[in-house]
């Protein structure tokens, strides 16, 4: 039997939206990183790894959650 090929996410560069002080980036760390920031500057960062945007998900909407006033 063959074994699968691990997969791994590529990620060249860095790319970065931004709206009203808020904003999304995504930049190459050692591997994919996702980094979160609202318009008071508080960040959160998040490695993304293959077959892990279930768990990526659910932080994110924790990150909305715990950042509203």
């Amino acid at each position: 039997m063959a074994k699968k090929k691990e997969q791994r996410i590529k990620l060249d560069g860095t790319a970065t939206v931004s709206s009203a002080g808020k904003s999304i980036s995504m930049s190459d760390d050692g591997g994919p990183v996702l980094t979160v920031t609202n318009e008071y500057g508080n960040s959160a960062s998040y490695r993304i790894e293959a077959h892990s945007f279930d768990g990526l998900w659910s932080q994110l909407w924790q990150y909305v959650k715990d950042s509203q006033h």
